[in-house]
């Protein structure tokens, strides 16, 4: 089953807790005048948390590489309220480094690839 799609790249379907997508609440802290703090609730936006053990160099590189761009990523991601795929605009919120690991017979993999998307615009 297809979890998450970036830039048109398919990710592999990964296991054991490792895909979570869930709405979140936008918000800003503000501070009055008075001293008082409010919440600006601006809306909701959908988060993905996705992380890999073991991935090839060629795709690896590419995942990387569209992570670091700096820009907002089209996804298509498997929603946590079905089972057809959605899709919008997300920011990278974090990326964990990967390690380089040389394993299974000398070819070289990533090791340890994980990630917070963040949807670009609220709804709701």
């Amino acid at each position: 089953m297809i979890q998450l799609i970036l830039n048109g790249v398919v990710l592999p379907e990964t296991s054991r807790s490792k895909y979570r997508c869930y709405p979140s609440e936008l918000s800003q802290k503000v501070d009055m005048i008075s001293g008082r703090r409010v919440s600006e609730v601006r809306g909701n936006v959908q988060v993905i948390e996705w992380s890999y053990d073991y991935m090839g160099l060629e795709l690896g590189n590419t995942v990387l590489n569209i992570l670091r761009s700096g820009k907002p990523i089209d996804a298509g991601y498997l929603p946590d309220a079905g089972t057809d795929l959605a899709s919008g605009q997300f920011w990278v919120e974090s990326l964990t480094p990967p390690s380089f690991a040389f394993s299974r017979s000398g070819t070289p993999y990533w090791h340890n690839i994980a990630f917070v998307l963040r949807e670009v615009k609220p709804h709701d």
